[in-house]
């Protein structure tokens, strides 16, 4: 590329990285809310950022590894949800303000003053620790500025923080709540890690290779470059994949970008940006990312092109779907732009020389797979052999592929043989019904058997199911090696902190864990003298709490837990206390 192609391509993605950031903001109120912290705003976790199965929904806001914080109403409104989970969000609660938008704080400790005895008195109505409430629009107003609610850890959270959500009232969509001039300390370009070439059909080549080959970056700031390599030598339908990732000021978490541009001789090829999306479409990570490698290496490579059934609506402009069909025999210049929401951005530039399409042999299959079914991403398709029926509804995948299955004979401890299901590194959009025959499945335990998928080393995953007419049927949502067991054993109660007949009149809480290594628990209930008590659940360490309450009388208290899991075991631990 002469000097004049190169100033021209620069100032043509200078213009496109400041007008289409500049677009999106002048979407959004810039002053209409403020902070949810009265601290300053150090991320990390940034919106849209790639998660297993998910786009990361919100920011998450670093509580110095503290619960406690106080959290603050960013505008007036209503409290128009609540919601109390083991898992997930946790404790959380949602406004609904007038200018369209609902907020969402997430992974708290506990709610204000007013909010948390409503939402207890709520648990103690219904007799239930996960519980789900919509009050009226005038029941909780809020104004801004108004203390809400303490940040926590709860649900799925893995350490103390609080997410923090901006919502579409109408869509329901999260938005950026960066786009909103929230601030947050960013002065840092993003970094680029890796760059991977994908031939994308049997008669395309990367340097020779029929596979996809990847090349690791140098360089920081704005300029990045591949390692020892000048030229990559491409032919046929060719496509572009990078692993990238965002710093932020005084933190070092690694966090997603904003957006990534893909220019082919200053051509925009492919663009996204995460200014928002939408929940029914999250899952489709497992087709923005290359799925194999992650599942292989857990790198996260953004491919920049977009397979058939892939539905997000994220894609700003692409051409050809972003395969490129290099069909010449000339030099292209490439040229990768990655942006943070805060306008800094970083590039990588390299040369690919066109050479003309060459043959190549067909590519030889494990004999041990059955590999005779074609199957069809925007059709049903259907498997079944004597010993297994699988059933695929439509838009099941993002590609169409061939599928291939194979069986192996039973292991101790299963009640069928070991179904190899295609292979793990191909992701499966929605779920899909399996059946595996159980002859060997005695009568009386067959409302004990579930369907397990194998993991490395065999350790077993639960996945549920009910027999009928010799099969168990159950929904996965994955490829894998599936087979059969049986759950007769009963949730296992440690008490932490009591044993029968302790006073614990200097108490406040009673802590107790509940564990089921195979099906899960169901259902559990604890009481207090015959009466039921909220025992607040942690599903991620398996732990019961009880904040002693009226339901503690002086003297000698009868404590009872029931514990049940899925395949309806029941353990019971009984002991009087003191208090």
């Amino acid at each position: 590329m002469n000097n004049t192609n190169l100033i021209k391509l620069n100032i043509l993605i200078i213009f496109l990285l400041f007008s289409s950031l500049a677009q999106s903001q002048n979407k959004y109120p810039q002053y209409y809310f403020r902070s949810p912290v009265d601290f300053p705003i150090k991320l990390s976790g940034t919106f849209g950022e790639l998660r297993t199965d998910h786009f990361h929904s919100g920011i998450d806001i670093k509580t110095n590894g503290k619960q406690g914080k106080f959290i603050y109403a960013i505008a007036d409104g209503y409290v128009s949800r609540i919601k109390v989970s083991p898992t997930g969000f946790g404790k959380a609660i949602y406004i609904t303000h007038p200018n369209g938008y609902v907020s969402v704080y997430a992974h708290l400790k506990k709610y204000n003053k007013k909010i948390e005895k409503f939402v207890r008195a709520k648990q103690y109505e219904h007799e239930l620790f996960a519980i789900q409430i919509f009050p009226k629009k005038n029941e909780f107003p809020v104004t801004k500025g108004e203390i809400i609610a303490l940040s926590g850890n709860s649900g799925g959270s893995d350490g103390p923080h609080l997410h923090f959500e901006i919502r579409e009232t109408k869509t329901e969509c999260p938005v950026n709540p960066l786009l909103f001039g929230i601030k947050v300390k960013d002065y840092i370009r993003p970094k680029i890690k890796t760059l991977k070439v994908y031939p994308l059909n049997k008669n395309s080549r990367v340097n020779d290779s029929i596979t996809p080959v990847e090349y690791k970056i140098a360089g920081w700031g704005l300029k990045h470059y591949i390692e020892n390599n000048d030229t990559i030598h491409v032919s046929g339908e060719i496509a572009f994949g990078i692993q990238t990732y965002d710093l932020l000021n005084d933190v070092n978490n690694k966090n997603g970008v904003y957006s990534v541009k893909l220019f082919v001789d200053s051509m925009l090829y492919y663009s996204h940006n995460l200014e928002k999306f939408s929940f029914n479409e999250s899952r489709y990570i497992n087709s923005f990312i290359d799925y194999k490698e992650f599942k292989l290496n857990k790198k996260r490579i953004q491919k920049s092109f977009i397979e058939p059934n892939n539905r997000l609506s994220i894609y700003d402009s692409t051409v050809n779907r972003g395969r490129i069909i290099f069909s010449d025999s000339l030099y292209h210049n490439i040229t990768y732009v990655i942006e943070d929401v805060k306008n800094n951005s970083s590039e990588l530039s390299f040369v690919v020389k066109s050479n003309i399409n060459h043959n190549i042999d067909s590519i030889v299959q494990d004999s041990s797979f059955i590999s005779q079914h074609i199957f069809l991403y925007n059709t049903e398709n259907r498997f079944e052999q004597d010993d297994i029926k699988i059933y695929f509804p439509e838009n099941c995948f993002y590609n169409s592929f061939d599928f291939v299955y194979k069986e192996s004979e039973s292991i101790e401890g299963v009640f069928s043989k070991v179904h190899h299901i295609h292979n793990e590194y191909t992701p499966v959009h929605r779920r899909f019904n399996i059946s595996i025959r159980t002859d060997s499945l005695p009568e009386f335990l067959r409302g004990k058997a579930i369907i397990v998928r194998l993991n490395k080393n065999d350790d077993l995953r639960a996945k549920g199911g009910k027999w009928k007419n010799g099969f168990i049927t159950a929904k996965v949502r994955e490829f894998g090696r599936y087979t059969v067991v049986v759950d007769t054993i009963a949730p296992e109660i440690k008490p932490l902190n009591i044993h029968n007949k302790k006073n614990i009149y200097n108490y406040k809480t009673i802590k107790i864990k509940i564990i089921d290594d195979l099906s899960g628990i169901k259902f559990y209930r604890g009481t207090m003298n015959d009466k039921w008590i909220l025992m607040e659940y942690d599903a991620k360490n398996d732990l019961l709490t009880y904040f002693i309450d009226d339901r503690m009388k002086k003297g000698k208290n009868h404590f009872k837990l029931e514990v049940k899991d899925e395949r309806d075991n029941i353990s019971v631990y009984k002991a009087v206390l003191d208090y």
